[in-house]
């Protein structure tokens, strides 16, 4: 039934962290059909991480200004204009990770014979659009393994898991000459902190100040520490700006990946830096929020997680945090 697939479409179009989940997928296929084209659909915002899905064929985008449109007018433009893309592209499979209406009709009307779809929960109007559907509400399944049943149970065979992310040589030489710019040396070992989240939700994020106080600490025990982040959150950095290398604005995201991946160990809250940095090899010490551990925190190393007490993060102290680094300096990957 599947013989004849050549092209493939794979769709999520955000966040990072969840585009990083469909990583494993990606090479599942790649391993099921290593002679067929691999396209990606992505909002142009979240696009670079695809650079470390090794061997992608090819990233369609959706302006992410234009999809939040209220114009009906520029929507429907928006709409016609990926349809013909779509259809021209011959898709036999597309893979829907997250199962919005609006997808489950712009592949239904592009005519692709395959069509799967990864439902958050049961829509049975939705759900006639697709040819095969897995729906999502497993509390104690990763995401990622999730993912992957929605492959299997369509037919695939279920290779060992492959959960590789592969900075570009372009971005980790980037990434070397920033340790070199720091005076930092590669040969040292190093704690790379991402302190902040790119969804701003500040039930998962730690307090700046005990980042810090951490930090002070192991620079102290003669470890290098880099301050990541994104462009935005530099001036919120200030205040560590003159002690440490802050990477946020000078290194964009996929550089900030290879950064941590040169490092030894990786700490931050639940965001997409730190489950890609996991998928490049590195040990990762992760903060957790509101988020079920279980279903989207490190993947396949739950004890890699710091949960929260009653009353959320804040209850997490910095001897806690000091104890888990201080583990997992003790065992780099």
């Amino acid at each position: 039934m599947l013989d004849n697939i050549q092209n493939i479409l794979m769709i999520r179009r955000g966040a990072i962290g969840d585009i990083i989940f469909t990583l494993p997928s990606y090479h599942l296929l790649r391993a099921n059909f290593p002679n067929s084209r691999i396209t990606y659909l992505v909002k142009d915002s979240y696009a670079q991480v695809l650079k470390g899905f090794p061997g992608l064929d090819e990233v369609l985008v959706i302006k992410k200004e234009e999809l939040a449109s209220r114009s009906v007018a520029k929507l429907w433009k928006m709409t016609a204009a990926m349809l013909h893309t779509v259809k021209d592209h011959n898709f036999q499979l597309a893979v829907d990770f997250v199962g919005h209406g609006e997808h489950a009709v712009l592949l239904w009307l592009s005519g692709i014979e395959h069509r799967w779809a990864s439902i958050k929960t049961s829509k049975p109007v939705r759900q006639l659009f697709y040819t095969h559907y897995f729906i999502r509400d497993l509390d104690e399944v990763h995401l990622i393994d999730q993912h992957l049943r929605l492959l299997e149970t369509g037919g695939l065979t279920p290779f060992p898991v492959t959960n590789r992310y592969v900075v570009p040589e372009e971005s980790l030489e980037k990434a070397k000459h920033l340790f070199e710019h720091w005076g930092l040396s590669l040969q040292k070992p190093t704690l790379y902190i991402q302190p902040f989240t790119g969804d701003g939700n500040a039930g998962k994020m730690w307090p700046l100040e005990r980042y810090a106080a951490v930090a002070d600490y192991w620079r102290e025990q003669g470890l290098q520490v880099i301050f990541g982040g994104g462009p935005s959150e530099r001036d919120k950095l200030a205040g560590v700006a003159g002690r440490f290398p802050v990477a946020a604005g000078q290194a964009d995201l996929v550089t900030s990946i290879g950064l941590a991946s040169l490092s030894s160990v990786v700490l931050g809250g639940d965001t997409g830096l730190m489950h890609a940095a996991l998928a490049t090899g590195r040990r990762i010490v992760m903060l957790l929020g509101p988020t079920n551990c279980h279903r989207a925190g490190p993947y396949g190393h739950p004890e890699w997680a710091i949960k929260p007490g009653k009353t959320g993060i804040e209850d997490i102290s910095v001897e806690q945090v000091l104890e888990e680094t201080s583990a997992a300096l003790a065992n780099p990957l």
